[in-house]
């Protein structure tokens, strides 16, 4: 919708050309007006402007104001429509109709421009309310998938995620690789320097996860000090090389809240799904999950790989400037 400094912009659709003339110099100096008397091509104006509002008869030649009113509809739900008519063979069912597709109002013929202009005005203070209400919403939903102190998924939202992505990938058997990652020795950090100290390390792998992986892969906050990766359409190696990259990136980080700075590592267990070895989503996790176990056992800073049979040691990269 347009700001609050600008007109609202409206269109009015009408194949009689003297009540479309009236309704335009009528609402021209409140409101930016365009009206066409061909309603066939209706949405093609639609599409290109940035309406706020539609005014449409519904008893028109090629279209009706109904399939005008359910077209601007799936395009965007909030844009208001009040329908205009002529006819009025029965005052109730029209009425009823038009509200019951999301019409805001129902007018009839001839118009009275006073009753429209406060038509318009309450349909778009509604659209206003509908649009703050949207925005809140979408920001709670934000808020409540979104892990606050890392910026990356809750640990619900990634199952969501998760296990759409597992079907999609075991339906077209595409590659689809799961990483587990853990922070070595990460309760000593909130034991010896305070959890805002291990708060800031967390913040910091998260900030890697997200700056080192693409856009399309799934990144999550798992619990404490675990992450999950989730790639897409990567094989072993992939995934195996990634492990790699983050648990070198990690090492080299350095923590200025001690002196001298404190330095972290990180183990990384790692499985993959190919030719459809894993069944469910959960077994592919806990396969990556095992993995990671494997490697705290050995000390840490490792990274260990699962084919769900077995679990194998995998040796420790080099991290190198290309990387």
């Amino acid at each position: 919708m347009n700001s609050q400094e600008e007109k609202a912009s409206i269109l009015i659709v009408d194949d009689d050309p003297k009540v479309l003339n009236m309704l335009e110099l009528g609402l021209q100096d409140e409101f930016n007006v365009v009206a066409i008397f061909q309603p066939e091509k209706a949405m093609d104006v639609f599409k290109t402007g940035d309406f706020d509002l539609v005014i449409t008869d519904i008893v028109m030649p090629y279209v009706s104001g109904f399939e005008i009113l359910r077209k601007v509809k799936d395009a965007n739900e909030l844009i208001e429509v009040i329908l205009l008519t002529g006819e009025l063979p029965d005052k109730a069912k029209p009425a009823v109709t038009s509200l019951q597709n999301g019409a805001h109002d129902y007018l009839l013929k001839p118009v009275k421009l006073f009753e429209l202009k406060a038509a318009i005005l309450k349909a778009l203070e509604k659209q206003k309310l509908r649009m703050e209400n949207k925005r809140l919403l979408l920001e709670l939903v934000r808020m409540a998938n979104t892990d606050c102190l890392t910026g990356l998924s809750t640990r619900r939202h990634f199952y969501a995620q998760f296990y759409q992505e597992f079907e999609r990938s075991n339906r077209y058997n595409r590659n689809l690789s799961c990483l587990f990652l853990d922070v070595d020795k990460f309760k000593a950090v909130n034991d010896q320097y305070g959890h805002l100290r291990g708060d800031s390390v967390l913040e910091r792998v998260g900030k890697l996860l997200i700056n080192h992986s693409r856009s399309s892969d799934m990144k999550c906050r798992f619990g404490g000090d675990e992450f999950v990766l989730v790639l897409p359409e990567a094989n072993h190696e992939k995934a195996l090389a990634m492990a790699g990259k983050l648990r070198g990136l990690i090492e080299k980080e350095s923590y200025g809240f001690a002196d001298p700075p404190v330095k972290l590592t990180a183990s990384v267990g790692v499985a993959s799904c190919e030719e459809n070895n894993f069944q469910t989503a959960d077994e592919l996790l806990n396969a990556a999950d095992l993995a990671l176990l494997s490697a705290k056992r050995e000390g840490g800073n490792c990274i260990r790989f699962s084919n769900q049979a077995t679990t194998l040691e995998y040796p420790v990269p080099t991290l190198t400037s290309s990387s």
